[in-house]
């Protein structure tokens, strides 16, 4: 068993996927041999679980460990399958911070991942876009209201949309105001993203190997692999930080590797090199 005690975690957008959001075969034939020698693979996203399933249908045919959903907030048993180990955000401090960005910036839109789906204020013209287009593929609840009136209040993390200057603008007086209180981190140019403080990628990944450790009563080697801010946390809580060729500045700076970019198959580059 060749690969027994390794477990690789890979983001999703930018690493798995290529540039047109499209599933690589060289990287599915190498997780499959991976696995057969007894390696552990899974996901690491922004995305819910619902969306997650959109861009990998055979999600179950891949992953052989759970998937780390809304960059950590919770555990997606892609088996049972069942959401576990789930953290939400604090219902009031959460609010204030989304009464602060609609008043101070207007022009970002917002919407808050659940366990029901996905909750939007709707009033930008990204968040209207966004709406129809998930209302014409709907697989899942999508409310649109203000955040007052939001009637699911477990928020797992809330998401901005807007333009790059906006964006930055909006992360550097939320740190302001707000300080400690959420996790920040942009996972592209148009999207910023705050959640519960503490919890990230990688606070998931330290959970899914102590958990791996204690049922094999044995060390296991992790190995996470990412190309933005937001995979910042799970690179470092890796045994071994990987990116793809096309990371961004910062999280190359962060890796042990840097391998092909990801059009080429990166996590297949990664297995070949275990």
């Amino acid at each position: 068993m060749r690969y027994q005690y390794h477990l690789i975690v890979s983001d999703l957008d930018g690493t798995f996927l290529d540039r047109n959001g499209a599933i690589i075969q060289r990287n599915i034939d190498a997780i499959k041999r991976f696995r057969a020698e007894g390696g552990l693979f899974t996901f690491a996203t922004g995305r819910h679980h619902h969306h997650l399933l959109e861009a990998i249908p055979q999600l179950q045919d891949i992953v052989n460990a759970p998937a780390i959903v809304a960059n950590g907030a919770y555990l997606y048993d892609c088996i049972t399958p069942e959401l576990i180990a789930e953290t939400f955000m604090d219902t009031d401090i959460t609010l204030q911070a989304l009464q602060f960005a609609r008043a101070n910036y207007p022009s970002v839109g917002f919407r808050a991942s659940t366990q029901q789906g996905i909750l939007t204020d709707g009033r930008t013209e990204y968040m209207r876009r966004y709406v129809n287009h998930r209302y014409e593929n709907l697989n899942y609840k999508v409310e649109v209201a203000p955040p007052e009136r939001w009637i699911q209040r477990l928020w797992y993390k809330i998401v901005f949309r807007g333009k790059c200057e906006d964006l930055d603008a909006l992360y550097a007086a939320m740190k302001r105001q707000f300080g400690g209180v959420f996790e920040y981190n942009k996972s592209s140019e148009t999207f910023f993203e705050i959640q519960r403080a503490g919890i990230n990628k990688g606070s998931m990944l330290s959970v899914l190997k102590r958990s791996y450790e204690e049922i094999y009563g044995h060390s296991i080697t992790t190995y996470g692999v990412g190309d933005y801010e937001n995979d910042l946390p799970l690179l470092r809580a890796a045994d071994i930080a990987v990116c793809p060729a096309n990371a961004h500045p910062m999280v190359k700076h962060e890796s042990d590797l840097c391998l092909c970019d990801h059009n080429e198959g990166v996590i297949a580059d990664l297995i070949e090199r275990i």
